[in-house]
């Protein structure tokens, strides 16, 4: 009966904690399940293509062979690509990587494209393309538009090596697109350089033998067994003169190291909305169910126990934890469509509405768990009866502080409001000082931690050093067959500080595929980036990215084997964990290898597959603009180019609303935990405020005592917050630096110096209403209520 008569008396209380926990849990749950989609997005991604995980370029081959590696056991699918000798006119664009499907596997059996718009090319056409979304946004294309194409002629590629022209004296083509797409790869590094133009199998029919095949055939294949078709792959064509297998992770591994962080930052979201919540939740709640103190007494006389006087509130409680559980589960699902976001969404290849019952079953019953365990942690206080006894008891702390502070010059309504803030009371007074004061703390020290977190990724990407660029300058060389000290004269440019060759090459590494990369110095000192030990010295070190050694399971200090370009075994001692630069294609911040020249050839690198570029810095005071155009006027050097931030930080830098967003919610949880604390002190005090007034009080310092209140409160939370967001944030930003292989640099934003007179002033705004109420509250009315 009395719960009922409770449950009936005090619905709107119930509503309003019930719709708060209804909020906590939709946030909470969302994100957790926003994460789980985001990890696994990738995956579904590329089962959804059936994107192929093994790449063999094999010059040419046979029938035979090509029959021999289908029959191959864990071969899924295996599609055929001719790299012919076609580029785009428009100098912007040659950078980008062209092929033509020998038949129509490509694109059916392995990396099945999905349409973002318009339509797919048909096969059976000559001129109409595919692009992917990178390329549309980076070159401002659509559906509908063309591209212009060149090409080199059979003829004239085969009389260059004999000292003939370089001429582009082939077909020139008009290409119409026809649809955007989107593969794996277009969401990695290579996608926001372009990707790789796909022409059809038609255009491979027509102009094989007229258009130049310098790289000859290369073989795409899906394996369920990398390692069991890797061992056929070998042993099928191991002997052609061009064979070379690559494992393709490292198409993916921008996106997939981009979606990892995403996941991360979710969790974390997720785990902060969560314990912001849970405070939130105990402070309305303790209050709701302490409301009925006065009646303990009259209970305990009509011969209740006291486990029947806490069951008196289950009701409620079970309203409370129901009705919020099923509002919070609704609310994800409604939410749902929001996330993943970033590359996470793009890679997911059903957005939209979902429920992950997994998380929301196991979530909803962590829910109802912690509305329990508050409220009988509530109902035990509330139902506790101690007899008074004053006998030999201290001054409480507020009392003790007021006199203290006596006498020195603060207004009444100071030392009154100091008292409010220090003093929970007891009985009827009783206010709960101790959990808005952990609110408000809470609230400071998630909004700390996230400023600093937010200023660090700004320091990050505004820092090249930090993601690999230890240079000013890059120039790409052409027609230069070695990784060896030939500059074109660029070191006796005035105004160059420094200088370095630079070179890459895709390389298989301890039996895994990476980015094998050489720095051969040429003028002044220049090196990697190294986040840990140092760079390699002789022809047997190396230093591996964060993403290389996790995959090996290795660290700095052991020892790697693998195999050189004859089949040796060459072992090599890992003294270093580098950050590796952006310089033109896909190419992970943290997955590779540096070398010293003699080791990257040692390890298998080549002279007819690798990229080699001019790196450089410029001396103080230099005209840079001068300086670039003397170097894009040499002879066999390209143009010159600044700094790129890497895929990884640029789309971690996309997703500025995460600090925001939870910052928004700490602050409005800390503010209803202070403001539901001065409402209820406020009102719990009004016979000691109307006696004030009584005593001379004017209504001004009756609001300056509960402002007071409120801002010893916000210091309170001040000072233990800062300090200790500082310390959180700084250990978040290690974690992701971490995961992302970069150099974790602590910076402090000057914004925490404004964080104090913004959170004084938005307490006391909260303090506004309830101040002027009990300003307003006339005495007589207070004192004869009590």
């Amino acid at each position: 009966m009395v719960a009922r008569t409770e449950l009936r008396r005090h619905w709107r209380g119930t509503v309003v904690v019930m719709l708060l926990v209804g909020l906590v849990g939709t946030v909470t749950l969302a994100a957790l399940c926003g994460a789980r989609r985001s990890s696994s997005s990738l995956r579904r991604f590329n089962d959804l293509s059936r994107s192929s995980n093994i790449q063999v370029q094999v010059g040419s081959y046979t029938p035979a062979q090509l029959a021999a590696l289908r029959r191959t056991r864990g071969v899924e699918g295996i599609g055929v690509v001719d790299l012919l000798f076609v580029g785009p006119a428009a100098p912007a664009l040659q950078h980008l990587l062209i092929a033509a499907p020998v038949d129509g596997a490509l694109g059916t059996e392995v990396d099945r494209p999905r349409l973002v718009a318009g339509r797919l090319a048909n096969p059976n056409t000559l001129d109409e393309i595919d692009i992917g979304e990178g390329l549309a946004a980076m070159r401002h294309l659509r559906v509908g538009d063309t591209i212009d194409a060149v090409s080199m002629s059979t003829q004239t590629f085969e009389g260059l090596s004999h000292g003939g022209p370089f001429r582009l004296d082939g077909p020139h083509i008009h290409l119409h697109i026809v649809g955007l797409v989107r593969r794996p790869l277009d969401l990695a590094s290579l996608g926001s350089a372009g990707g790789v133009l796909l022409m059809t199998p038609a255009f491979d029919r027509a102009y094989h033998g007229r258009i130049a095949n310098p790289a000859g055939y290369t073989i795409r294949v899906r394996a369920s067994d990398v390692r069991r078709v890797t061992a056929a792959v070998d042993e099928i064509f191991g002997k052609n003169p061009d064979f070379q297998p690559q494992g393709l992770e490292i198409e993916s591994a921008g996106a997939r190291d981009a979606i990892n962080v995403l996941t991360d930052v979710l969790l974390i979201f997720a785990a902060v909305a969560g314990l912001a919540g849970i405070v939130a939740i105990a402070i309305v709640l303790n209050r709701e169910l302490t409301s009925t103190r006065l009646d303990q007494s009259a209970l305990l006389a009509l011969g209740t126990t006291r486990l029947q006087r806490t069951g008196m509130s289950g009701a409620r409680v079970l309203v409370i934890a129901i009705g919020g559980t099923l509002l919070a589960v609704a609310g994800a699902i409604a939410a749902s469509p929001l996330l993943p976001f970033g590359v996470a969404r793009r890679a997911d290849p059903d957005p939209g509405l979902h429920a992950d019952w997994q998380v929301l079953t196991l979530g909803a019953l962590a829910v109802v768990a912690a509305v329990l365990a508050i409220a009988l942690v509530a109902a035990l206080r509330s139902t506790r009866i101690a007899a008074p006894d004053h006998r030999g008891r201290q001054p409480a702390l507020g009392t003790r502080l007021a006199g203290a502070l006596t006498g020195t010059g603060l207004s009444p309504a100071a030392t009154t409001g100091l008292h409010m803030a220090t003093e929970p009371g007891r009985g009827d007074q009783a206010v709960p000082l101790r959990s808005a004061a952990f609110g408000a703390a809470f609230g400071v020290f998630g909004l700390s931690a996230l400023m600093v977190f937010a200023a660090s990724l700004g320091h990050l990407s505004s820092t090249p050093r930090l993601y690999g660029w230890t240079f000013d300058f890059k120039a790409e060389t052409t027609d230069i067959q070695h990784c060896d000290s030939t500059d074109l004269g660029i070191s006796r440019l005035p105004g160059v500080a420094s200088l370095a060759v630079a070179c890459y090459e895709n390389m298989q590494f301890a039996g895994r595929p990476t980015i094998g990369w050489a720095l051969v110095p040429v003028k002044g000192t220049l090196g990697p980036a190294i986040v840990a030990g140092r760079e390699p010295q002789t022809p047997n070190e190396v230093a591996l990215g964060a993403t290389t050694m996790r995959a090996l399971a290795k660290r700095v200090g052991d020892t790697v084997k693998t195999a050189g370009p004859k089949g040796q075994q060459v072992v090599e001692r890992i003294v270093g964990q580098a950050v590796f630069p952006q310089v033109a294609d896909a190419q992970p911040v943290a997955d590779g290898a540096w070398f010293t020249s003699a080791g990257w050839y040692a390890a298998g690198a080549t002279n007819d597959q690798f990229s080699r570029y001019l790196v450089g810095t410029y001396a103080p005071h230099a005209d840079r603009d001068a300086i670039a155009r003397q170097i894009a006027a040499t002879k066999r050097t390209g143009p010159v180019g600044g700094p790129i931030v890497p895929t990884e930080i640029d789309r971690l830098r996309k997703i500025n609303w995460f600090p925001t967003a939870t910052a928004a919610l700490l602050a409005l949880l800390a503010l209803v935990a202070v403001a539901h604390t001065v409402a209820t002190s406020t009102r719990r005090r009004r016979r000691d405020l109307a006696v004030l007034k009584t005593l001379g009080f004017a209504r001004p310092q009756v609001r300056h005592t509960v402002e007071w209140q409120a801002t010893a409160l916000a210091i309170g939370g001040l000072i233990v917050g800062i300090p200790l967001g500082v310390l959180a944030g700084d250990a978040v930003w290690r974690a992701i630096a971490h995961s992302l292989g970069v150099r974790a640099t602590l910076a402090l934003p000057l914004g925490l110096l404004l964080l104090v007179p913004a959170v004084i002033v938005a307490v006391n705004l909260t303090a506004f209403f309830p101040a002027h109420t009990a300003a307003r509250r006339r005495p007589a009315v207070a004192l004869r209520a009590e």
